[in-house]
C-alpha cells in the first residue's frame, strides 16, 4: 500500500510539473538563444568576462514560473559559475527580469569570474532551474560559447634588471696648471722674483712646475703637450702690453724646454708640444680679483672698468683715486703680469688583460672602480657572481657591489637571492631608483604585481628598463593601451603582443617581424596568432608549421588554442598539431 501511494506521489508531481509549463518549457530550452559576447571567450587580466543576451520565443516562458539562469564555465576537470540571474513569467510576484508569455522577451547580462587554467580548454554552458510554487525542475543546460582564448599569458617574463655601473676610465686626463709671475714691463723668467705686498712667489711656483713636468713624463702618465698663456696687467700702453703678453709666452715655454733638456729630452721651445696664447690687457683678472678683494673703494672701480669701454680711460679714472690706485698697484696688478701655464697628460689605467689578471691573484689592490669593470670582462655568470662578491667584501659601503650580484642571481633564475641582495643594496642607499626598478623586477617575478607596481613607481629616471618592466605589468593587468606606450622603446615581443591586444594586428607583425624573436619558435607561434586573427588561414599554417618544427612542445599548445578554433577540423592544421 505504502509502495503504491509513493508511485501516485510521483506521478502526480511529474503530471504537475507537465501542467504547469515546467515541462514544456523544459522541451523546448533549445529553443531560447543565448548570443556570447565575445565567442570564444577571452582571458584578460585574471578575469574572464562575458556579456550574454538571452532571447525567449513566443509562448515559451510561463506566466508563473520563476526561471535561475546560470552560465558557467565547464572543463573536463572543473565547474565554475558565473552569477546567476532571475528570469520571471509575467504573472510572477518574483523580483526579477519579466518576460511576457504572449510575445516571449530578452534578458541581457554581464559578469566575469576568476580565470584558473583549466578554462583554457572549456565549454561555456548556461543552465537553467525552473520553479513554481514548490515545484522545482531543472530546465536544461546548454553551450553557448567556446573557452577561453589566453594571449595574454604568452607575455614573456623578461623583466630588466639594471646593474650599477662602474665608472672606470682608462684614459683621465691629469693636468697640472700653474703661474710664472714676471716684474713690471719685463719678460725675463726669475724663479726667484716675488711681490710680498701680493703674496706672489716663483720660487715653490716653480718647484711644482718642475715636480710636476718629472712625475707627468713617466707612467702611468703621458705627456701630450703645454699650453701657455702670456698675460699683461692693463695698465701701461697697449702695444707694449701686446709685446709683453707674447713675450712671457715664449720666456714660459723656452723655461720648460731647459726643464726638459735636464731630464735629457730633447724639446725645442718652437715645437709644437707648446700652444701659446697671449692676453695683452687682463681686465677680465682684474676684476675678478677685485671682486675677491676686501677693498673699500672695490664697487667703484668696479663700476668704472663696468661703465668705460674705452682701456685707456678706465685706466686714467682709476689712477685719479690717488691712495686706492697705489693699493692695486701694490696687491692687485702684480698677480696679471704672469703666464699661466698647463702641462695636459693623460693618466692611463690598467688594460683589460692586467686588470683580469689582478683581479684573479690581489683583487685588493684594485679599486672600486676596477673591480666593477673587471665583471663586464667575462660573460660567465659564475665568474661575475664571484667578482661582485669579492667587491661587496672589499668596499661593503657601496651598493653597486650588492646591486649587481643581485642581477646576476636575477639573471641565473635564483630571483630569491636577488632579492636579498637587493634589499641589502637598499639599505645601503636608500630610495636609490635603480635598486627599487631591481625589486620590482623581482616581485613580478614571483607574481607580486602590486608591490611590483609599486617599486617600478618608485624608480622614475632608473632608465628605460623601468618602462620595459612596467609594460609587462600592463600586459598582465590587462592594461594593453599602457602596455603599448610603455614597450614602445624595446620593440620586443611583448611590445607585439601589447599591440595585438590592443587590436593593432598590422602594428603587430611589423614589431614581431622587426624583432629578436621574429625567427624563434614563440615568435611564429605569435605570428599565427597574428594571422589568425586577420583571417589568414596560410599564415597560420606556414608560421605554425615553423614553430612546431623548432619546439615540438608547440604542437600541443596549438592544438587547444581557442586563437585557432576555426581551423581545428582543417586537415592543413591537423597536420601540424597531432
Amino acid at each position: 500500500m505504502n509502495k503504491f501511494r509513493t508511485l501516485s506521489y510521483v506521478l502526480i508531481g511529474i503530471t504537475l510539473a507537465g501542467c504547469n509549463g515546467l515541462g514544456k518549457m523544459a522541451k523546448n530550452f533549445s529553443q531560447v538563444k543565448h548570443e556570447v559576447t565575445p565567442n570564444p571567450v577571452e582571458m584578460h587580466g585574471d578575469s574572464v568576462a562575458i556579456a550574454i543576451k538571452g532571447t525567449y520565443p513566443a509562448k515559451y516562458f510561463a506566466k508563473k514560473v520563476d526561471a535561475t539562469v546560470t552560465p558557467m564555465m565547464k572543463s573536463s576537470s572543473a565547474e565554475t559559475n558565473f552569477k546567476s540571474v532571475t528570469i520571471v513569467g509575467e504573472k510572477s510576484t518574483t523580483s526579477g527580469t519579466k518576460i511576457n508569455y504572449k510575445t516571449g522577451g530578452s534578458f541581457t547580462y554581464a559578469d566575469k569570474i576568476a580565470y584558473t587554467p583549466d578554462m583554457a580548454a572549456a565549454d561555456v554552458m548556461v543552465k537553467a532551474t525552473g520553479m513554481k510554487g514548490k515545484t522545482t525542475k531543472d530546465l536544461g543546460s546548454i553551450k553557448v560559447a567556446d573557452g577561453t582564448i589566453v594571449t595574454p599569458l604568452l607575455v614573456q617574463a623578461d623583466e630588466k634588471p639594471i646593474v650599477g655601473k662602474d665608472q672606470f676610465q682608462r684614459i683621465t686626463p691629469s693636468n697640472y696648471e700653474g703661474s710664472m709671475y714676471y716684474l713690471i714691463n719685463t719678460s725675463s723668467v726669475n724663479p726667484n722674483f716675488k711681490v710680498k705686498a701680493s703674496n706672489i712667489d716663483n720660487k715653490p711656483e716653480f718647484s711644482k712646475l718642475d715636480s710636476a713636468l718629472k712625475a707627468l713624463s713617466v707612467a702611468p702618465y703621458v705627456l701630450k703637450g703645454s699650453t701657455i698663456t702670456g698675460y699683461a696687467s692693463p695698465d701701461g700702453k697697449e702695444a707694449l702690453n701686446a709685446d709683453l703678453a707674447s713675450n712671457r709666452s715664449k720666456a714660459s715655454a723656452k723655461h720648460i724646454a731647459g726643464l726638459f733638456k735636464k731630464m735629457k729630452v730633447k724639446m725645442s721651445p718652437d715645437s709644437s708640444f707648446f700652444t701659446l696664447n697671449t692676453v695683452n690687457e687682463d681686465w677680465a683678472g682684474f676684476q675678478a680679483l677685485m671682486s675677491a678683494s676686501d677693498m673699500a673703494q672695490k664697487d667703484m672701480i668696479l663700476r668704472i672698468v663696468a661703465s668705460n669701454s674705452d682701456a685707456e680711460a678706465r685706466e686714467m679714472e682709476i689712477k685719479k683715486m690717488g691712495k686706492a690706485y697705489e693699493e692695486i698697484a701694490e696687491g692687485v696688478l702684480p698677480k696679471l703680469r704672469r703666464s699661466a701655464v698647463v702641462l695636459n697628460a693623460d693618466k692611463v689605467g690598467r688594460s683589460d688583460e692586467q686588470i683580469t689578471a689582478t683581479m684573479k691573484a690581489n683583487p685588493d689592490s684594485l679599486t672600486i672602480e676596477e673591480v666593477l669593470y673587471a665583471a663586464t670582462l667575462t660573460e660567465d655568470n659564475n665568474e661575475k657572481l664571484s667578482i661582485y662578491q669579492t667587491a661587496e667584501r672589499l668596499f661593503p659601503q657601496d651598493w653597486r657591489t650588492a646591486n649587481n650580484a643581485g642581477m646576476v642571481k636575477f639573471n641565473m633564475g635564483d630571483i630569491d637571492g636577488a632579492m636579498t641582495q637587493f634589499n641589502k643594496a637598499d639599505q645601503i642607499n636608500p630610495n636609490n631608483p635603480v635598486v627599487k626598478n631591481n625589486i620590482g623586477a623581482c616581485y613580478s617575478r614571483k607574481g607580486d604585481r602590486i608591490n611590483a607596481a609599486l617599486m617600478y613607481a618608485s624608480a622614475a629616471g632608473a632608465g628605460p628598463e623601468v618602462s620595459h618592466n612596467q609594460g609587462i605589468l600592463d600586459i598582465r593587468n590587462g592594461n594593453y593601451s599602457m602596455a603599448v606606450s610603455n614597450l614602445s622603446a624595446s620593440g620586443s615581443f611583448n611590445t607585439a603582443l601589447a599591440k595585438l591586444l590592443a587590436g593593432d594586428k598590422d602594428g603587430a607583425m611589423s614589431t614581431i617581424e622587426a624583432s629578436n624573436d621574429k625567427n624563434t619558435a614563440i615568435g611564429h607561434y605569435l605570428m599565427a596568432v597574428i594571422s589568425a586573427r586577420k583571417g589568414d588561414a596560410n599564415g597560420v599554417v606556414s608560421h605554425l608549421k615553423t614553430s612546431v618544427g623548432m619546439d615540438s612542445s608547440m604542437k600541443a599548445k596549438a592544438a587547444a588554442d581557442r586563437e585557432f578554433i576555426k581551423w581545428f577540423n582543417d586537415a592543413s592544421f591537423k597536420a601540424i598539431v597531432q
